[in-house]
Protein backbone atom coordinates (compact mmCIF):
# COMPACT_ATOMS: atom_id res chain seq x y z
CA UNK A 1 0.00 0.00 0.00
CA UNK A 2 1.53 3.49 -0.70
CA UNK A 3 0.73 6.52 1.71
CA UNK A 4 -2.20 7.26 0.05
CA UNK A 5 -3.69 4.44 -0.26
CA UNK A 6 -3.29 3.75 3.68
CA UNK A 7 -4.49 7.18 4.38
CA UNK A 8 -7.61 6.46 2.01
CA UNK A 9 -8.08 3.11 3.51
CA UNK A 10 -7.92 5.06 7.18
CA UNK A 11 -10.52 7.16 6.70
CA UNK A 12 -12.66 4.49 4.97
CA UNK A 13 -12.68 2.75 8.02
CA UNK A 14 -13.29 5.51 10.66
CA UNK A 15 -16.38 6.88 8.65
CA UNK A 16 -17.74 3.65 6.20
CA UNK A 17 -16.35 0.56 9.54
CA UNK A 18 -14.38 -1.98 8.85
CA UNK A 19 -16.85 -4.29 7.84
CA UNK A 20 -17.35 -2.07 4.98
CA UNK A 21 -14.15 -1.56 3.27
CA UNK A 22 -12.49 -4.11 1.07
CA UNK A 23 -9.14 -2.74 0.20
CA UNK A 24 -7.61 -5.97 -1.04
CA UNK A 25 -8.89 -6.79 -4.73
CA UNK A 26 -6.84 -8.61 -6.17
CA UNK A 27 -8.68 -11.54 -8.50
CA UNK A 28 -7.63 -14.15 -10.75
CA UNK A 29 -10.62 -14.78 -13.28
CA UNK A 30 -10.81 -18.42 -14.46
CA UNK A 31 -8.11 -19.29 -16.70
CA UNK A 32 -6.28 -15.72 -16.97
CA UNK A 33 -3.86 -14.01 -14.93
CA UNK A 34 -4.15 -11.52 -11.55
CA UNK A 35 -5.31 -8.32 -11.89
CA UNK A 36 -6.49 -5.94 -8.84
CA UNK A 37 -9.82 -3.86 -9.41
CA UNK A 38 -10.06 -0.61 -7.76
CA UNK A 39 -8.17 0.38 -4.56
CA UNK A 40 -11.17 0.24 -2.59
CA UNK A 41 -15.06 -0.57 -2.53
CA UNK A 42 -17.20 0.36 -0.07
CA UNK A 43 -19.92 -2.52 -0.08
CA UNK A 44 -23.56 -1.97 1.60
CA UNK A 45 -24.44 -4.91 -0.52
CA UNK A 46 -27.38 -3.49 -2.54
CA UNK A 47 -24.73 -0.32 -3.58
CA UNK A 48 -21.31 0.01 -4.22
CA UNK A 49 -18.87 3.18 -4.00
CA UNK A 50 -15.93 1.90 -6.12
CA UNK A 51 -12.58 4.05 -5.26
CA UNK A 52 -9.78 4.39 -7.57
CA UNK A 53 -6.73 6.13 -5.98
CA UNK A 54 -4.23 8.14 -8.07
CA UNK A 55 -1.26 9.68 -6.11
CA UNK A 56 1.62 11.99 -7.15
CA UNK A 57 5.32 10.51 -5.87
CA UNK A 58 7.12 13.95 -3.93
CA UNK A 59 9.96 13.46 -6.04
CA UNK A 60 7.84 14.19 -9.39
CA UNK A 61 6.16 17.04 -8.09
CA UNK A 62 6.88 20.26 -9.55
CA UNK A 63 5.23 23.98 -9.32
CA UNK A 64 4.58 24.23 -12.97
CA UNK A 65 0.55 24.08 -12.90
CA UNK A 66 0.50 22.67 -16.60
CA UNK A 67 2.73 19.95 -16.05
CA UNK A 68 0.78 18.96 -12.92
CA UNK A 69 -2.79 18.92 -14.43
CA UNK A 70 -1.25 17.28 -17.53
CA UNK A 71 -0.42 14.37 -14.94
CA UNK A 72 -3.93 14.59 -13.45
CA UNK A 73 -5.61 14.37 -16.93
CA UNK A 74 -3.70 11.60 -17.63
CA UNK A 75 -3.94 9.48 -14.15
CA UNK A 76 -7.86 10.30 -14.65
CA UNK A 77 -8.16 8.83 -17.89
CA UNK A 78 -6.78 5.80 -16.33
CA UNK A 79 -8.22 5.89 -13.11
CA UNK A 80 -11.67 5.55 -15.43
CA UNK A 81 -10.64 2.43 -17.66
CA UNK A 82 -9.80 0.46 -13.80
CA UNK A 83 -13.21 1.94 -12.55
CA UNK A 84 -15.17 0.31 -15.71
CA UNK A 85 -13.10 -2.65 -15.98
CA UNK A 86 -14.29 -3.53 -11.94
CA UNK A 87 -17.70 -2.30 -12.35
CA UNK A 88 -17.48 -5.14 -15.70
CA UNK A 89 -15.79 -8.23 -13.44
CA UNK A 90 -18.34 -7.20 -10.10
CA UNK A 91 -21.05 -7.25 -12.46
CA UNK A 92 -20.49 -10.64 -14.88
CA UNK A 93 -17.89 -12.48 -12.36
CA UNK A 94 -18.78 -14.46 -8.49
CA UNK A 95 -16.11 -12.58 -6.74
CA UNK A 96 -15.22 -12.78 -3.22
CA UNK A 97 -13.12 -10.57 -1.21
CA UNK A 98 -11.88 -9.71 2.53
CA UNK A 99 -13.15 -7.00 4.08
CA UNK A 100 -10.93 -4.86 6.80
CA UNK A 101 -12.62 -7.01 9.96
CA UNK A 102 -10.84 -10.25 7.54
CA UNK A 103 -14.47 -11.39 6.65
CA UNK A 104 -14.66 -13.24 3.19
CA UNK A 105 -18.01 -11.67 1.38
CA UNK A 106 -18.79 -12.35 -2.03
CA UNK A 107 -20.11 -9.52 -4.29
CA UNK A 108 -23.42 -8.84 -5.38
CA UNK A 109 -22.97 -8.55 -8.98
CA UNK A 110 -26.31 -6.60 -8.75
CA UNK A 111 -25.19 -3.78 -6.90
CA UNK A 112 -25.49 -0.11 -8.45
CA UNK A 113 -21.59 0.34 -8.32
CA UNK A 114 -21.28 4.27 -7.89
CA UNK A 115 -17.18 5.19 -9.17
CA UNK A 116 -15.34 7.82 -7.27
CA UNK A 117 -11.71 9.01 -8.34
CA UNK A 118 -9.25 10.01 -5.63
CA UNK A 119 -6.07 11.65 -6.06
CA UNK A 120 -2.98 12.92 -4.31
CA UNK A 121 -1.60 15.61 -5.23
CA UNK A 122 -0.86 18.97 -2.94
CA UNK A 123 0.67 21.06 -6.23
CA UNK A 124 -2.76 20.80 -7.25
CA UNK A 125 -5.94 23.56 -5.83
CA UNK A 126 -8.05 23.35 -8.81
CA UNK A 127 -9.14 20.56 -10.68
CA UNK A 128 -12.39 19.12 -12.84
CA UNK A 129 -14.89 17.76 -10.55
CA UNK A 130 -16.62 15.61 -13.06
CA UNK A 131 -14.71 13.44 -15.68
CA UNK A 132 -16.90 13.41 -18.36
CA UNK A 133 -17.92 11.10 -21.12
CA UNK A 134 -17.14 12.02 -24.26
CA UNK A 135 -18.92 8.57 -26.03
CA UNK A 136 -22.38 7.20 -25.91
CA UNK A 137 -20.94 3.98 -24.00
CA UNK A 138 -18.95 6.08 -21.42
CA UNK A 139 -18.63 6.56 -18.05
CA UNK A 140 -18.59 9.93 -16.00
CA UNK A 141 -16.88 9.85 -13.01
CA UNK A 142 -16.83 11.88 -9.59
CA UNK A 143 -13.66 13.25 -8.81
CA UNK A 144 -11.95 14.74 -5.86
CA UNK A 145 -8.85 15.63 -3.78
CA UNK A 146 -8.20 13.46 -0.95
CA UNK A 147 -8.00 16.34 1.00
CA UNK A 148 -11.58 17.13 -0.45
CA UNK A 149 -13.04 13.39 0.54
CA UNK A 150 -11.69 13.45 3.55
CA UNK A 151 -14.20 16.86 4.27
CA UNK A 152 -16.89 15.37 2.48
CA UNK A 153 -16.78 11.83 5.25
CA UNK A 154 -16.37 14.61 7.76
CA UNK A 155 -19.73 16.94 7.03
CA UNK A 156 -21.64 13.70 6.04
CA UNK A 157 -22.61 11.68 8.57
CA UNK A 158 -23.59 7.74 7.70
CA UNK A 159 -22.24 5.41 5.05
CA UNK A 160 -25.60 5.52 2.95
CA UNK A 161 -25.37 9.56 3.23
CA UNK A 162 -21.85 9.35 1.18
CA UNK A 163 -22.96 7.40 -1.22
CA UNK A 164 -26.20 9.42 -2.14
CA UNK A 165 -24.21 12.24 -1.95
CA UNK A 166 -21.60 11.41 -4.40
CA UNK A 167 -24.55 10.36 -6.97
CA UNK A 168 -26.21 13.55 -6.11
CA UNK A 169 -22.69 15.29 -7.14
CA UNK A 170 -22.96 13.39 -10.39
CA UNK A 171 -26.37 15.24 -11.02
CA UNK A 172 -24.93 18.21 -10.13
CA UNK A 173 -22.28 18.86 -12.19
CA UNK A 174 -23.76 16.72 -15.02
CA UNK A 175 -26.45 19.51 -15.20
CA UNK A 176 -24.69 22.27 -13.95
CA UNK A 177 -20.99 22.18 -15.35
CA UNK A 178 -18.33 24.10 -13.52
CA UNK A 179 -19.60 26.42 -10.90
CA UNK A 180 -17.12 28.91 -9.16
CA UNK A 181 -19.90 30.90 -6.75
CA UNK A 182 -23.47 29.21 -5.81
CA UNK A 183 -26.04 31.40 -3.71
CA UNK A 184 -28.79 29.13 -1.91
CA UNK A 185 -31.83 30.91 -0.75
CA UNK A 186 -33.07 29.90 2.65
CA UNK A 187 -36.12 30.61 4.97
CA UNK A 188 -33.26 32.14 7.21
CA UNK A 189 -31.66 34.11 3.99
CA UNK A 190 -28.91 33.28 1.93
CA UNK A 191 -25.65 31.46 1.85
CA UNK A 192 -22.81 31.79 -0.34
CA UNK A 193 -20.76 28.69 -1.00
CA UNK A 194 -17.90 28.18 -3.28
CA UNK A 195 -18.49 24.36 -5.21
CA UNK A 196 -14.81 24.35 -6.27
CA UNK A 197 -12.96 24.86 -3.53
CA UNK A 198 -12.88 22.46 -0.61
CA UNK A 199 -16.39 20.35 -1.44
CA UNK A 200 -18.65 23.04 0.05
CA UNK A 201 -21.36 21.64 -2.09
CA UNK A 202 -21.95 19.02 0.85
CA UNK A 203 -23.88 22.13 2.34
CA UNK A 204 -26.11 22.53 -0.69
CA UNK A 205 -26.97 18.96 -0.67
CA UNK A 206 -27.62 19.19 3.19
CA UNK A 207 -30.05 21.66 2.83
CA UNK A 208 -31.74 19.89 -0.51
CA UNK A 209 -32.22 16.58 1.85
CA UNK A 210 -32.77 18.13 5.42
CA UNK A 211 -33.50 21.78 5.28
CA UNK A 212 -32.33 25.11 7.14
CA UNK A 213 -31.60 23.83 10.61
CA UNK A 214 -29.27 20.89 9.01
CA UNK A 215 -26.95 24.10 8.48
CA UNK A 216 -26.35 24.65 12.22
CA UNK A 217 -26.44 21.29 13.48
CA UNK A 218 -24.23 19.76 16.41
CA UNK A 219 -22.72 16.76 15.06
CA UNK A 220 -22.69 14.83 18.74
CA UNK A 221 -25.58 12.68 17.75
CA UNK A 222 -23.55 11.05 14.72
CA UNK A 223 -20.58 11.23 16.73
CA UNK A 224 -22.24 8.85 19.38
CA UNK A 225 -23.94 6.98 16.60
CA UNK A 226 -20.10 6.06 15.08
CA UNK A 227 -19.09 4.80 18.43
CA UNK A 228 -21.66 2.55 18.91
CA UNK A 229 -21.23 0.72 15.67
CA UNK A 230 -17.61 0.68 15.70
CA UNK A 231 -17.16 -1.10 18.97
CA UNK A 232 -19.81 -4.08 18.08
CA UNK A 233 -17.07 -6.39 17.20
CA UNK A 234 -15.32 -5.37 20.24
CA UNK A 235 -17.74 -6.32 22.59
CA UNK A 236 -19.61 -9.26 21.06
CA UNK A 237 -18.39 -12.42 22.63
CA UNK A 238 -19.82 -14.84 20.66
CA UNK A 239 -19.89 -14.37 16.37
CA UNK A 240 -23.87 -16.25 15.36
CA UNK A 241 -23.71 -18.02 12.45
CA UNK A 242 -24.52 -16.36 9.82
CA UNK A 243 -21.96 -13.39 11.04
CA UNK A 244 -24.86 -11.63 13.25
CA UNK A 245 -22.44 -8.68 13.85
CA UNK A 246 -21.83 -8.35 10.61
CA UNK A 247 -25.47 -7.55 9.30
CA UNK A 248 -26.52 -5.76 12.27
CA UNK A 249 -23.32 -2.68 11.01
CA UNK A 250 -24.71 -3.42 7.11
CA UNK A 251 -28.38 -2.48 8.86
CA UNK A 252 -26.87 0.40 10.60
CA UNK A 253 -24.79 1.61 7.45
CA UNK A 254 -27.90 2.20 5.80
CA UNK A 255 -29.93 4.65 8.03
CA UNK A 256 -29.91 8.33 6.94
CA UNK A 257 -28.88 11.56 9.21
CA UNK A 258 -32.84 12.37 10.43
CA UNK A 259 -32.60 8.61 10.92
CA UNK A 260 -29.38 8.05 13.06
CA UNK A 261 -30.37 10.93 14.81
CA UNK A 262 -33.89 9.25 16.26
CA UNK A 263 -32.11 6.34 16.66
CA UNK A 264 -29.19 7.90 19.25
CA UNK A 265 -32.37 10.28 21.22
CA UNK A 266 -33.77 7.02 21.92
CA UNK A 267 -30.65 5.31 23.11
CA UNK A 268 -30.08 7.84 25.42
CA UNK A 269 -33.56 7.52 26.58
CA UNK A 270 -33.14 4.26 27.21
CA UNK A 271 -30.22 4.35 29.08
CA UNK A 272 -31.10 7.18 31.36
CA UNK A 273 -33.98 4.86 32.25
CA UNK A 274 -32.07 1.65 32.58
CA UNK A 275 -30.23 3.76 35.54
CA UNK A 276 -33.23 4.59 37.02
CA UNK A 277 -33.50 0.89 37.49
CA UNK A 278 -36.89 0.63 35.15
CA UNK A 279 -36.82 -1.45 33.48
CA UNK A 280 -39.89 -1.00 30.24
CA UNK A 281 -39.85 -1.23 26.34
CA UNK A 282 -38.97 2.93 25.84
CA UNK A 283 -39.68 3.44 22.57
CA UNK A 284 -39.82 2.27 18.90
CA UNK A 285 -39.05 3.88 15.56
CA UNK A 286 -39.63 2.48 11.98
CA UNK A 287 -40.22 3.48 8.65
CA UNK A 288 -43.01 1.72 6.46
CA UNK A 289 -41.32 2.18 2.74
CA UNK A 290 -38.12 0.51 4.11
CA UNK A 291 -40.21 -1.98 6.21
CA UNK A 292 -38.07 -2.05 9.02
CA UNK A 293 -38.98 -1.67 12.75
CA UNK A 294 -36.27 -0.94 15.76
CA UNK A 295 -37.01 -1.32 19.44
CA UNK A 296 -35.77 0.22 22.43
CA UNK A 297 -35.67 -1.47 25.94
CA UNK A 298 -34.44 -0.32 28.92
CA UNK A 299 -33.17 -3.71 31.04
CA UNK A 300 -31.46 -5.00 34.14
CA UNK A 301 -28.83 -7.69 32.56
CA UNK A 302 -29.50 -7.26 28.78
CA UNK A 303 -32.67 -9.63 28.35
CA UNK A 304 -34.25 -9.60 24.81
CA UNK A 305 -37.88 -9.60 24.08
CA UNK A 306 -38.69 -12.65 21.44
CA UNK A 307 -38.52 -10.74 18.26
CA UNK A 308 -42.21 -12.77 17.06
CA UNK A 309 -44.10 -11.37 20.05
CA UNK A 310 -42.50 -7.55 19.50
CA UNK A 311 -43.92 -8.04 15.86
CA UNK A 312 -47.57 -9.54 17.07
CA UNK A 313 -48.65 -7.13 19.65
CA UNK A 314 -46.19 -4.04 18.73
CA UNK A 315 -45.89 -3.81 14.69
CA UNK A 316 -49.02 -5.85 13.97
CA UNK A 317 -50.81 -3.21 11.59
CA UNK A 318 -47.40 -3.03 9.35
CA UNK A 319 -45.13 -4.90 7.33
CA UNK A 320 -41.97 -5.56 8.88
CA UNK A 321 -39.26 -7.77 7.18
CA UNK A 322 -36.43 -6.39 9.58
CA UNK A 323 -36.54 -6.17 13.48
CA UNK A 324 -33.50 -4.76 15.74
CA UNK A 325 -33.85 -4.39 19.09
CA UNK A 326 -31.39 -2.00 20.81
CA UNK A 327 -31.18 -3.76 24.28
CA UNK A 328 -29.56 -0.56 27.10
CA UNK A 329 -27.99 -1.74 30.49
CA UNK A 330 -25.56 -0.86 33.15
CA UNK A 331 -22.47 -3.22 34.13
CA UNK A 332 -22.24 -0.81 37.47
CA UNK A 333 -22.81 2.84 37.91
CA UNK A 334 -20.06 4.15 35.29
CA UNK A 335 -20.56 1.76 32.35
CA UNK A 336 -23.29 0.29 30.29
CA UNK A 337 -24.05 -1.83 27.27
CA UNK A 338 -25.78 -1.89 24.19
CA UNK A 339 -26.91 -5.07 22.91
CA UNK A 340 -28.52 -5.48 18.99
CA UNK A 341 -30.92 -8.18 18.36
CA UNK A 342 -31.78 -8.59 14.72
CA UNK A 343 -34.41 -10.41 13.18
CA UNK A 344 -35.01 -10.77 9.31
CA UNK A 345 -37.77 -12.91 7.91
CA UNK A 346 -38.13 -14.89 10.32
CA UNK A 347 -34.68 -15.38 11.44
CA UNK A 348 -32.83 -14.33 14.37
CA UNK A 349 -29.06 -13.61 13.48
Amino acid sequence: MTNSEKLLSSFSEDFFYKELVYADLKFVPKGGTEIELADLIINLEDVILAIQLKERNERDRTQDKNVEEKWLKKKCKKAKEQIKDTILFINNEKVSFVNARGKATKINPNAEIVPLVVFENVSISEYEHLLRSHTADGLSVNCMSIDDFQLMCQELVSPIEIIEYVKWRKAFYEKNGAINLLITETKKGFFLSKPQKQETLVHRYLYEQYGDDVLAEDNFYYELFRQYVSVLYEHIEVVSEPDGCYEVVKFLAHLFRDEIRCFVERVDKALVIAKRKRFELVGTLSNSQKEYAMVFTATEQGEQIPSEKLLSVVFEKQIVHTLLQIITYWIDDDEYRIDFVLWQDNRSI
